[in-house]
Parts: C-alpha cells; sequence; structure tokens
C-alpha cells in the first residue's frame, strides 16, 4: 500500500496481477461449508455446531479476492499473441479508458485458524480459538489511468484533479470463546466472545490532487495522510518522500468482538438459520500519521513511457514507477494519534430443504458484509451431498452487487477443501485476464468424544 501512495505503477499493476494469483492463507470458511455440518462451520454461524468435539489444526487456511482489474485492464492484443500497455502511442485514449471504472479496487480477505478446540460441557458445546485475520483494499480511480495515458503526450497547460485514491490494510489476532446450545428440540442458539490483538493498521488517502501541466514542468498540489499502527514506521527523506517502511513487532491496539446466531427447524427437512458476526472494533494507540495539506512542488515529468512493442508488463511498469514515485510527498513530520476501526461485519440468513432423508438438500444463503470501504450482498444458491458423515460435497452459484460466479466445496473425513468463487480465464503466464473475484479454502479439524446428549427441559415449540 505504501508504494501505492508513492504512484509507484510498478507495484500497483504488479499488486494487482501476483494478488490474483499469489495470496495463499472474511470469515474463516467459505460459505459453501454453511450446509455441510462441518466443525469448521461455526466459524460462519455460531449455532452451528457438530455433536462430537473436535480440534481444528493450522493446516489450511481461507483467502478471497475482489478485483475490477485484469490482465486485459492493461495488456491490449496485437499481432500473434503480443501485448501492449495501454499508455503505447497506437492504442487510443477511449479504448484505454473504457476498460477502467470510475474507481478500481482491489480487495482481499484472509484468515488462519491457529488453534481451535471444541467439546460438549455445561449443556451445549464450547469451543475456544486462535486466529490471525487481514483485510485490506486499493481504490485507485480511472483518472489516475488517464493522466498516465494523456500526460506523456499534453501540449500546452493542462490540469489533472484527481480524488479518491488509497488504500487500506488491518491485520489482527482474535482469542474467541464460543457456546452454543439445544434451547428445544428445534431451537438452536451461539455466540462467540473475542479478544482482538490489532498486528498491524495502515489506511493512506489521498484528495483534491491537483496536477497543472505546461511546456517546462509540472505543479503538484494535493492532500494525503497515510495513518499507521505502532507496527509499521514510515521514514521520509529530505525532499518528503518515504524512503524506508520498518516493520516492529509489536502490538498496535486492542478490542472486543461478537458473533450470534440460531438454527430453527420447521420439519425434519426444512431448517432456517441467522448469523451476524464479527461485530467488534479494534482501538490503535498511538498510531502515526504524515501528512501534506495542499503544499505544492514541481516536478519535471516524463515521456516514452511503454512507447516500444518489444517491453513487456514488468519493465513497462517498473519504467512508469520510476518517473511517478515522486509525485505523493509530504511535508509535515509524524505525530501520534488514536484511531478506532470496525471488524467487518456479516449478515447470513439461510434456508435449507432436504430430500431423500436429507442426503441431498438445497440450501439458499443470503450474506451482507458492511464496515468496509466496499459493502456487498450476495445470494447463493447450493446443492448439498450428504451421503454419509465422512463424506460431502456442495455446488454453489452466487449472484451479487459485484459479479456472478460458480464455486464448490468438498468434504472428505477430517478434511475439507473449496472455493465459493472459481476463476475460469486466465492468460498463458496463469494470470487472470478478465476482473475476477476468487477463493479458496482448506481445513482439518479431528473429531473426538461421544456424541452431545440432548435434554429438553424447555417445552418444544
Amino acid at each position: 500500500m505504501l508504494t501505492i501512495m508513492k504512484f509507484s505503477i510498478k507495484h500497483i499493476l504488479s499488486t494487482v496481477a501476483l494478488s490474483l494469483i499469489g495470496l495463499v492463507a472474511n470469515s474463516q470458511a467459505p460459505n459453501s461449508l454453511y450446509f455441510l455440518n462441518n466443525p469448521q462451520s461455526h466459524y460462519l454461524n455460531p449455532a452451528l455446531t457438530t455433536d462430537k468435539g473436535w480440534v481444528t489444526l493450522p493446516l489450511g487456511g481461507y483467502f478471497t479476492i475482489n478485483s475490477d482489474l485484469g490482465l486485459e485492464s492493461f495488456m491490449t492484443p496485437y499481432g500473434d499473441d503480443k501485448m501492449r500497455l495501454f499508455t503505447h502511442p497506437e492504442i487510443s485514449v477511449k479504448d484505454a479508458m473504457s476498460k477502467f471504472k470510475d474507481i478500481n479496487s482491489l480487495e482481499f480477505e484472509t484468515a488462519t485458524n491457529l488453534l481451535t478446540v471444541g467439546f460438549n460441557a455445561w449443556g451445549g458445546t464450547n469451543s475456544i480459538g486462535l486466529s490471525m485475520k487481514m483485510h485490506g483494499g486499493f481504490y485507485i480511480p480511472k483518472d489516475i489511468f488517464r493522466f498516465l495515458k494523456e500526460g506523456q503526450e499534453a501540449d500546452g497547460d493542462t490540469e489533472y484533479k484527481l480524488d479518491k485514491f488509497g488504500g487500506r490494510m488491518q491485520a489482527y489476532s482474535e482469542i474467541a470463546l464460543g457456546h452454543a446450545r439445544d434451547i428445544n428440540k428445534k431451537l438452536t442458539i451461539g455466540a462467540k466472545v473475542k479478544l482482538i490483538l490489532g498486528l498491524a493498521y495502515a489506511n493512506a488517502n489521498i484528495d483534491n490532487m491537483r496536477i497543472h501541466m505546461t511546456d517546462k514542468e509540472w505543479n503538484i498540489e494535493h492532500n494525503t495522510s497515510i495513518v499507521t499502527s505502532q507496527a509499521l514506521d514510515l521514514r521520509t527523506n529530505n525532499d518528503g518522500e518515504i524512503d524506508d517502511v520498518e516493520f516492529k513487532a509489536k502490538l498496535g491496539g486492542f478490542g472486543l468482538g461478537l458473533d450470534l446466531g440460531a438454527t430453527y427447524k420447521i420439519m425434519d427437512n426444512l431448517n432456517v438459520s441467522l448469523a451476524i458476526t464479527d461485530i467488534g472494533f479494534i482501538n490503535w494507540d498511538n498510531a502515526s500519521v504524515i501528512c501534506n495539506r495542499g503544499k505544492s512542488f514541481s516536478y519535471k515529468g516524463f515521456d516514452n513511457i511503454a512507447a516500444e512493442d518489444s517491453q513487456d508488463f514488468e519493465d513497462a511498469a517498473e519504467e512508469i514507477g520510476d518517473d511517478l514515485k515522486e509525485l505523493i510527498k509530504f511535508d509535515r513530520d509524524q505525530s501520534a494519534t488514536s484511531k478506532t476501526t470496525s471488524l467487518y461485519t456479516t449478515f447470513r440468513a439461510g434456508a435449507e430443504y432436504g430430500v431423500l432423508k436429507n442426503k441431498i438438500t438445497f440450501g439458499l444463503l443470503v450474506s451482507s458484509r458492511v464496515g468496509a470501504p466496499k459493502n456487498y450482498t450476495e445470494g447463493m444458491l447450493t446443492v448439498n451431498f450428504k451421503p454419509a458423515k465422512s463424506f460431502g460435497a456442495a455446488i454453489n452459484g452466487s449472484v451479487s452487487n459485484v459479479r456472478s460466479s460458480v464455486g464448490a466445496t468438498i468434504t472428505l473425513g477430517n478434511f475439507f477443501i473449496g472455493a465459493d468463487y472459481i476463476l475460469t480465464k486466465f492468460s498463458k503466464q496463469f494470470i487472470p485476464v478478465d476482473a475476477s473475484k476468487f477463493s479458496f479454502a482448506s481445513g482439518v479439524s479431528f473429531r473426538f468424544g461421544s456424541s452431545r446428549k440432548k435434554n429438553f427441559e424447555a417445552k418444544d415449540i
């Protein structure tokens, strides 16, 4: 994120490409696991538990990525299997800009379970878990790419106005204590309380950037601020540029979180459920702030970016980065502040209908995420196959306010692997070609002990 704040296009483009293929580690389980009676389903709804105890080991993880950008956003094919960067002079401004949205985003979430133990006691099922999560995103306005395309060709006085450019990252560990119990034969409720340990936080915003171009030089002014937790130490040189980032093994804040959930059996083959997870906050102590409040400075500019057909993606990106990294400068030293951020709260409502003695079920899961820079709402239909306790599979299709996708999840004994969103179009270098939404998850849980006894004292509903 910090190199992006320096307008290093090498890192803008490389981060987009590499993130789409290289993030390995929302919730800690795919949504398609919701109806498969797996120990890790409790991450999605704390009322979804198994009859036996379990231990979940740190063998696997979960990640999802949402991107408006793909390889085809930056590269245009020509000739025989050749590509040109969008800044190439033979590509028109209209064609180049048609591939970008007004605000282009790349968001990701990762989660890794370090250890979770579930056991039956005190009238229900209890869980103790330790996990790590990270989420973040980059938000890049179309005018940035227009500036890169037109800036080297502009004659005379020209002015660009750039807004809503930034990035955000938040990483934390959580210690979770959960309890779920059957109220009667139909209703089960669950809750989970979390202690949040803030590991790292960074939030960068660039607003009201004005670039005035003349034949001799460019005059630049902008309002920029970068807020970081104690784990990240940004250092600026005499020219006001960030020239060093030091990472420290240091807790930056503390917070609290809460999950709530319930399931209700309407009939033997019809269940409904509701959950809200990750209600909470993190308070970051002694966060550092560096900024530029509109102080102007001059810059000589650039030309002939990616003008040669022989340049590949990496070389062209590096050339742009070398010219643009000086566009952001800071005129104020670091100061300390306190910053409170919210978790990514997710609402889920589910319904499941079974046939063939519930060996095959059909599920509908509606989920909505709030508390992030972009909110998401999704509807997912799943067909679930549960022929035995040791095997299950789900095939899903989803529609959201981002894009549609398909996915699948398989549980086999103590292991599961799945993806809610599967990429279908790649380049020869295995880079996603179009804008994409992608996820992957895997995990290992060992069950132990006898099944939970259900003693109902309340009257059946």
